[in-house]
């Protein structure tokens, strides 16, 4: 892996064991602190070629949310994830199972009304194209995933078995539920029957990703039953089975999405797309996303680096217009228009990067571009 390259997926968990599932499967870790103190490593997985940002927060949606849309703003991944342990609520769930999320309900909205809690559901489905890829890579009978699971202490009794997949809901909210008799397993039955597990963490981050637009996925390990025997599964190891299980089955996801996007981002048609000149509207557009590009000094240090860039002995013959939007149709016509346009874009672009590195502007250039 490249130093300081952009991760194209996230991996985030609350806890200390659920980081270090997931850490088990890459190398060549790399620290990057952000400004305010948070810590993430950028990693890569031996055969998958994108670089993995991996995060432990802490538990709580609160934290989850907040948390996550700083992760998405400073490092712009392309496909967000939340794994770690869950509680089951259906008897079907084995121990050591997996659920991938098809839709995450935040179960604690309501009204306290006379005749009870009139409840106020809040629900985010999973993105179509992470859950097909899930789908994809985890399918039944397909149990090489499991291999990635790393060798470690003898599985608990029952735990040895592949796990199966499960897409199904889960439920989220600031509890840890572990009683068979109580106020929100009677309110969880009536209201979000369709849940098969329960846990903290994904609905602060499925609301903060869906703000963000930010394609995610939740996927638990069923470590207890959340039933009052906790303690007990805890101790007989599931806690850290259930964690593994979820980590081997989110890098196989990112593993599959990988692959998928590589062929099409390889294949004749990407190809032919790449090759064709954007339009000068196109570049505009793009450039306007530079806030400095409303400055008229801005812009001419910017043809300015940029001839030096392209190593030319004479002016770009560029005019100059105090008007930014003019100017900017100008650069774009004029880049369009040289001798050899797509060396002209690959130049605005190094350009654009040096005076900009961490802008997100910087991302949409690179797609106008076709770079």
């Amino acid at each position: 892996m490249v130093t300081g390259a952009k991760p194209r997926a996230a991996v985030l968990t609350a806890l200390p064991e659920e980081y270090e599932a997931v850490r088990s499967h890459l190398v060549r870790l790399e620290k990057r602190p952000h400004r305010l103190g948070t810590v993430v490593e950028v990693g890569e997985s031996p055969g998958c070629p994108w670089p993995v940002a991996i995060a432990e927060f802490g538990e709580g949606g609160r934290t989850a949310a907040a948390l996550t849309e700083r992760i998405v703003t400073w490092l712009e991944p392309e496909v967000l994830f939340f794994t770690g342990i869950a509680g089951g609520l259906k008897e079907d769930l084995a121990l050591g199972d997996v659920v991938v999320a098809a839709k995450v309900h935040a179960y604690g909205g309501g009204k306290q009304a006379p005749d009870g809690l009139l409840a106020r559901p809040e629900s985010w489905p999973a993105a179509h194209a992470l859950e097909q890829a899930a789908r994809s890579a985890l399918r039944q009978g397909e149990s090489h995933w499991v291999g990635r699971v790393p060798v470690g202490p003898p599985a608990p009794d029952g735990a040895a078995k592949p796990p199966r997949v499960h897409f199904k809901p889960l439920a989220s909210g600031d509890v840890l539920l572990n009683s068979s008799d109580c106020a929100l397993r009677d309110q969880l039955h009536r209201t979000y029957n369709d849940a098969v597990a329960i846990e903290m963490e994904s609905a602060g981050f499925a609301h903060a990703a869906h703000l963000a637009g930010c394609p995610s996925l939740a996927v638990r390990g069923i470590s207890d039953r959340a039933d009052g025997s906790k303690y007990d599964t805890d101790g007989r190891g599931y806690r850290e089975r259930a964690a593994a299980h979820a980590a081997a089955a989110v890098m196989a996801v990112i593993a599959e999405l990988a692959r998928f996007r590589t062929t099409t981002e390889h294949s004749p048609a990407a190809a032919t797309a790449s090759s064709r000149t954007p339009s000068d509207v196109q570049v505009a557009d793009a450039l306007e996303d530079f806030t400095d590009m409303a400055g008229l000094e801005f812009r001419r240090n910017v043809l300015a680096m940029l001839r030096d860039r392209l190593a030319l002995t004479h002016p770009l013959g560029i005019p100059e217009q105090t008007m930014a939007r003019d100017h900017l149709m100008l650069i774009a016509r004029g880049l369009r228009q040289s001798r050899e346009p797509s060396a002209a874009h690959r130049a605005l672009y190094g350009v654009m990067a040096d005076l900009r590195p961490n802008d997100r502007a910087l991302v949409r250039l690179h797609d106008v571009l076709g770079l």
